[in-house]
């Protein structure tokens, strides 16, 4: 069959509405529109791209705190964030740690276990009463040396996390880029070098190993947040028209742990 015998639409190929033949059409000019058309037809519009997924951990009360803000803002996170300036959100997994050794890790385990290859971060948040900025922890220490007891009654004093691991195992994320870049964006933050070598820090780094160990492995941070009155202070420093207060603290910490996420995944 040759294109003048054919009988076609020419809406199919933008010449306009109606039946008729193709004589005295510039059948070259029908094959570009042909495939053209063709190809138009066969686009796919973008799949999705699949959410990203975080666990978000944060610590019950300790010693003499009435409440600890890194359960408040867990607990007080949105289930997803988007992901600026990106297609996509990220779904958030949050969970409350007892702040007790054993009881602490056996619990972010199970939840890990269950859910094994399916996140793509570990955030763990906790509380340092003494601090003044929001601490994005480099190293956790193989070290157990509890300067209080915990809320299980446990205070163990010079002992390793495990034998026969590292001195001290490191985050792979870029903490001097995450907290320039947080800086930027107004976030009150600094890198520090190791977690302490109490809970949080046993649990970091039970946590790290752990995921070296998978075939999926997350990435994983501790961020060590200010008492909420703390945080707000300093930032009054910086804007004397914000609240000095435990409300104003509580938000600006729990919007920079979501820039937090959004920027290790």
């Amino acid at each position: 069959m040759i294109l003048s015998q054919l009988r076609l639409p020419f809406r199919h190929f933008g010449v306009g509405e109606g039946y008729s033949t193709l004589e005295g059409v510039n059948p070259h000019e029908l094959l570009k529109r042909l495939f053209t058309s063709f190809a138009g037809s066969q686009r796919r519009s973008p799949l999705p791209s699949k959410p990203k997924r975080v666990l978000v951990a944060g610590f019950d009360a300790f010693d003499n705190l009435d409440a600890n803000p890194s359960q408040i803002i867990v607990e007080t996170l949105d289930s997803s964030i988007k992901l600026p300036g990106r297609k996509g959100e990220v779904l958030l997994d949050p969970i409350v740690l007892p702040t007790c050794c054993n009881k602490a890790w056996s619990k972010l385990k199970r939840k890990m276990d269950a859910n094994k290859g399916a996140y793509d971060a570990v955030i763990l948040t906790g509380v340092a009463a003494k601090r003044m900025k929001i601490s994005l922890e480099r190293f956790a220490l193989n070290i157990r040396d509890y300067r209080i007891k915990d809320n299980g009654g446990h205070q163990y004093l010079d002992q390793l996390i495990e034998k026969g691991a590292p001195d001290a195992v490191k985050t792979a994320l870029s903490l001097v880029a995450m907290s320039k870049s947080l800086g930027k964006s107004g976030v009150l933050c600094e890198v520090s070098n190791h977690a302490g070598t109490f809970i949080c820090n046993e649990v970091y780094f039970k946590c790290l190993r752990y995921q070296e160990k998978q075939r999926h492995s997350a990435q994983v941070l501790f961020v060590h947040l200010p008492l909420p009155n703390t945080y707000a202070r300093l930032y009054r420093a910086h804007e004397p028209n914000r609240p000095a207060n435990r409300e104003t603290g509580i938000a600006l910490m729990r919007a920079a742990v979501e820039q937090i996420i959004v920027k290790s995944v």
